[in-house]
């Protein structure tokens, strides 16, 4: 039985990443955490660290795809993320 690299498996579906930091989680990025929780795009997932402490201490923050985006408060932080997502999203 010979097997292909070319077959494409279509019951994988892509969805855009988005990635937070327990502690900055309890720091006030849950309320954003909760409400993208809803949506059907999006992969979340909770890191112990990211390494991003300095940014953790001042600002409220996720990874969406890869980026880091950050900002004062919650409303902002959801308002940067759903730009985000709107500009880089992995689905088409």
């Amino acid at each position: 039985m010979a097997f292909s690299f070319f077959r494409r498996n279509k019951s994988v579906t892509l969805k855009n990443q988005v990635e937070f930091c327990m502690t900055n989680l309890s720091l006030g990025a849950a309320d954003v955490y909760d409400v993208l929780l809803e949506r059907e795009d999006i992969e979340l997932t909770e890191s112990g660290c990211t390494s991003n402490c300095e940014i953790c201490e001042c600002h409220l923050f996720a990874i969406v795809n890869g980026e880091l985006i950050k900002a004062e408060d919650a409303e902002t932080l959801l308002q940067n993320v759903e730009n985000e997502l709107k500009e880089n999203s992995v689905l088409f």
